[in-house]
């Protein structure tokens, strides 16, 4: 049976809210770990893998486009 398109946005909705779930998570443990960071070394690696975390949901909010009553998805390739 075919999925209606419907369905096929609402799953897409689902998954990014589940990335975005996921990164929130992300962003608490970084940000505790930032905290207890003892030197440089530490706080740089952290500071990357803040920017790959912003990537991350930069990526998700240019393909879910929530500001309008009916929540729609930008569907672009996976790859850059």
């Amino acid at each position: 049976m075919r999925e209606s398109e419907f369905d096929k946005i609402n799953a897409a909705l689902d998954r990014a809210k589940f990335a975005l779930e996921e990164l929130r998570k992300k962003a608490v443990e970084l940000r505790l770990k930032r905290g207890s960071a003892m030197t440089l070394e530490e706080v740089a690696a952290w500071n990357l893998e803040a920017a790959e975390l912003k990537q991350q949901l930069r990526k998700i909010s240019e393909a879910v486009h929530a500001g309008n009553p009916a929540p729609h998805l930008r569907l672009v390739p996976d790859i850059e």
